[in-house]
């Protein structure tokens, strides 16, 4: 409750702290006044004062490193040692580095910090970098200067960061500009443990290599994920099938693995015949060991501490209550690393484990036993679920049921590969000579698990996506939820508990609710390099302008970005979806789009071929979407809200040509006197032929052409629009030099403020048609931002704008 509280009320931990011994000094005059119950409740709130003070005191610790603070334009050379073993990821590895050093403009200062470094890997050029935790490295490489996709609402992308004690990010063009200088020394135990990790690494790639010898195969990739938890090499239709079938937690390192492992070796100890104190000890061992060994994800750590913590109640008393472990795990956890509250896993963890303990003794003894202990795997999918659930689906805006049949031969069946898989690594690193038909037989009982997970392919109904779920609903949920565990003390009282818990876990599956906006809202989504428009008009209805995109990347916007600021508006249908150009960074997001929302109608100027991205896009939206040809002259109206199409010209015999920048939709919306001008990713050309026509294109607001390259914009253009307000969406640190500081002076010039996604994160703006407010996701610190006259001293403000000053 305390870091709660402090996250949403930034408190100094002076005064926390202060508060917590007051609370202290008062639970002891209770307890002295044998006044027991107000000397616990004083106990819990210095409790609650300790958590707040903590995570003042974490935060402040986390912005006074010198890494997070160090200012860089450019590329710099860090010196470091590799604090894990490299991640790999289909089109990357990634390095986790102990700072030690800065070297820029020749002046070397020395900086200490955990720098996450992204390295692109292209197969066929380049082999994976290679490493061992302690390697000593130089690298050339440009570090980030703000957030990732920072919107409104969206998980703090920082926070996150904090919980992997990373404090910034940053990336490079190529291997070739990281160099390892000196070995991990001799006498690092996690050294030692890396190199054996990277043998085991090397052993599934020799055995489960990829067709072109590149890289490790899907089969491979599984088996990395279940042994190693290195789940960054699985393909994406492993990943979203896992997804929809809701049996992506067994790929996760988390207490279900740890809960494996510890039943094996208690099986194979029990057949050797070693005592039950002898045994717990060797397992808390092995435990230490497998933490280091996949190298301590914060899921492991929660299922090691967890378990570390029955053990040694076990061995040290008699008697141990299961729900104290767990909070002493939590507490200890928290209080290391109070972020990770925050973070999704700590939250199913923990909420998944409660209802495990405390719904699976009483359901079981009012349901017949099964044989193979089926009725056991049931409940143990159902009760994880009761706590998992609505996590799921705030987190990831998913609902599926599919995983309470499929859990019932998954769990089995990854025990089984797990054991056979820890049996299969030290055989054949023994008699490699021998190790091919053990390895087919691993490769076939994952293709058994790949069949079962799409098994229920069929039956789509089983998994649907939500809105993100509001938190009083939420808050309604887990209390009838916890309420259905007291005892009945009137006629009655269980049935109406269970009929408030399925309202609330109802409203959580369909979302029926939904505000209707009183104002035309304008939201530039943060979607890094790329762009994407939401409109929300006076009422309910819904336009969206292109959906963002990473040309070459397999992360997908549209999924991770897009969908998830729709959802937390409670958007389930998109009634108007604006294609300005099939350029990827354009309309590569809304290929996942189309799958996750309803669509009204689909407006665009010029269709591009059906191939490729644009044949997914096409046949994500279905047969059953309006598609809409527009071009200039076209008008249309959303209530008081008109439309006009200014370009390009209208041909609708045209046939499918490639996309260009120049054919883009350029669309002008108007409400009472205040009006938006979007340019699309138009340039210079395109400018002067819309000055040449009759088109009306003063307008309050103007979203700038092509990420504000120098080519758009023109003086000429900021002329005749006579903007208040530039919006410009770009990606921090873009490798085109976007936007073109001739823009951002011209803007000035003009006497438009000027607003931009890598800066400033999402931006909103709102009008009644007479007034324009304005509101921005981010601001980087409380200087004045030299693109405007805004003080960037709060990370949301409003602006208030009188529509004469707006003149």
């Amino acid at each position: 409750m305390g870091i709660v509280a402090a996250s949403a009320v930034p408190v100094g931990p002076a005064p926390a702290a202060a508060l917590a011994l007051a609370a202290i000094a008062s639970g002891w005059l209770g307890y002295a006044r044998r006044a027991d119950r107000a000397a616990a409740l004083a106990v819990l709130a210095a409790v609650t004062a300790c958590g707040a003070a903590r995570l003042a005191v974490h935060d402040r610790a986390y912005r006074a490193n010198a890494l997070y603070r160090y200012e860089a334009g450019d590329y710099v050379d860090i010196t470091g040692r590799l604090g894990r073993s490299p991640g790999r990821e289909p089109d990357r590895d990634v390095l986790f580095i102990d700072v030690r050093t800065v070297v820029a403009r020749g002046e070397e200062r020395p900086v200490r910090g955990r720098l996450m470094l992204t390295v692109p890997f292209a197969r066929g050029k380049r082999p994976r970098l290679d490493g061992l935790v302690g390697d000593r490295v130089r690298a050339s490489v440009r570090l980030s200067t703000g957030g990732a996709f920072r919107n409104f609402g969206a998980f703090s992308y920082e926070r996150y960061l904090q919980g992997l004690g990373v404090h910034r990010r940053a990336s490079t063009k190529t291997s070739l500009l990281i160099e390892r200088i000196a070995p991990s020394p001799r006498t690092s135990v996690r050294g030692r443990i890396s190199r054996v990790r990277r043998s085991i690494q090397a052993q599934l790639e020799r055995r489960f290599a990829a067709p072109d010898g590149q890289d490790i195969s899907p089969v491979g990739a599984v088996l990395e994920a279940l042994l190693l938890g290195e789940d960054g090499r699985l393909d994406e239709p492993t990943v979203e099938n896992l997804r929809e079938t809701g049996l992506y937690h067994l790929f996760a390192i988390s207490g279900g693995h740890i809960a494996i492992i510890a039943g094996l070796l208690f099986a194979l100890f029990r057949l050797v015949r070693m005592s039950r104190r002898a045994s717990s000890l060797a397992l808390g061992a092995f435990l230490v060991f497998y933490t280091l060994l996949v190298e301590g994800s914060p899921s492991v750590l929660r299922a090691t501490l967890m378990t570390l913590a029955v053990l040694a109640g076990r061995l040290l008393w008699k008697d141990v209550h299961i729900l104290n472990t767990i909070a002493a795990s939590a507490f200890a956890l928290l209080l290391a690393n109070p972020s990770s509250l925050f973070d999704a896993g700590f939250q199913l963890t923990y909420a998944a484990t409660l209802t495990i303990i405390l719904f699976t003794p009483p359901l079981l003894r009012r349901l017949p036993r099964l044989p193979l202990k089926l009725t056991e795997l049931f409940l143990l999918s159902v009760t994880a679920a009761l706590g998992a659930g609505p996590i799921i689906a705030r987190s990831f805006n998913r609902v599926s049921l599919s995983s309470l049949v499929l859990n019932l031969a998954a769990i089995p069946l990854v025990g089984v590969i797990m054991g056979a898989g820890y049996a299969y690594l030290p055989f054949a690193a023994a008699f490699p000579g021998l190790a091919a038909w053990p390895a087919a037989g691993l490769g076939i009982l994952v293709e058994v698990f790949q069949r079962v997970a799409h098994s229920l392919d069929g039956l789509p109904f089983l998994t649907f996506r939500v809105p993100t779920p509001r938190p009083a609903v939420l808050a309604g949920y887990f209390i009838a939820l916890a309420l259905l565990l007291v005892r009945p003390r009137v006629r009655g009282q269980r049935a109406a508990v269970l009929s408030v818990f399925l309202f609330f876990a109802l409203t959580i599956a369909v979302s029926p609710f939904r505000t209707a906006s009183p104002e035309l809202k304008v939201t530039l989504i943060d979607v890094g390099q790329g762009e994407s428009i939401l409109i929300e008009f006076p009422g309910r209805r819904v336009m969206l302008i292109d959906g963002g995109g990473l040309a070459g990347s397999p992360f997908d916007v549209g999924e991770r970005v897009v969908s998830p600021v729709l959802w937390r508006k409670g958007i389930k249908r998109i009634d108007t979806l604006v294609l300005t150009h099939a350029h990827p960074d354009h309309f590569a997001g809304l290929i996942a789009v189309a799958r996750n929302f309803r669509i009204g109608e689909l407006w665009e100027g010029r269709p591009g071929p059906d191939e490729g991205l644009y044949a997914a896009f096409s046949r994500a939206l279905g047969r059953n979407v309006v598609r809409r040809r527009v071009g200039r002259g076209a008008l249309f109206r959303e209530g008081q809200v008109a439309i006009e199409v200014l370009h390009p010209p209208l041909d609708p015999a045209a046939a499918p040509e490639p996309a260009s920048n120049e054919g883009s939709l350029v669309i002008r919306m108007t409400l009472g006197s205040v009006s938006f001008l979007f340019m699309g990713d138009v340039g210079a050309p395109t400018e002067r032929a819309l000055l040449r026509s009759d088109a009306g294109l003063a307008s309050t607001v103007l979203k700038a052409g092509h990420h504000g390259s120098a080519a758009s914009t023109s003086p000429e253009l900021l002329a005749a629009v006579r903007p208040r307000l530039v919006l410009i969406s770009v990606g921090d640190g873009n490798t085109y030099g976007f936007p073109g500081p001739d823009v951002l002076a011209r803007s000035r010039e003009a006497g438009a403020e000027v607003l931009r996604t890598d800066r400033d994160g999402a931006v909103e703006v709102r009008t009644d048609g007479r007034t324009l407010r304005c509101r921005r996701a981010a601001s980087p610190g409380p200087e004045k931002d030299p693109d405007s006259g805004l003080t960037r001293a709060t990370k949301s403000m409003i602006i208030a704008v009188d529509q004469r000053s707006i003149r």
